[in-house]
């Protein structure tokens, strides 16, 4: 059974999505995140079901859920979820602003 580790940038993520949905409905943003960590769960026992996108960073795949995408690694027992970004943002910058604060 394959484990899920979360970045702190996901973790970062997460929580600005819960605060969003929460704003209007705390029990919509629980039950998301429920949802979402399930996601993670099903990412980790199958890692190979993502999308590559390694034009963003080599090895790393991505899995859509509602509006947002999961990008993660796979990992020797599982995967790190590395984002949880909406899927309305630019992903392209996002990846690019991340590789220019290395």
């Amino acid at each position: 059974m394959g484990k899920f580790s979360v970045s702190t940038l996901a973790l970062a993520d997460l929580q600005e999505i819960f605060r969003y949905l929460g704003e209007n409905d705390s029990s919509k943003a629980i039950e998301f995140v429920r949802t979402m960590m399930k996601k993670f769960d099903l990412v980790a026992n199958n890692p190979k079901m993502g999308v590559a996108k390694d034009a963003y960073i080599f090895g790393l795949r991505l899995f859509p859920f509602k509006n947002y995408n999961i990008f993660y690694f796979q990992t020797d027992d599982g995967v790190e979820i590395y984002r949880v970004l909406h899927s309305s943002r630019d992903t392209v910058q996002v990846f690019n602003d991340a590789i220019d604060e290395l």
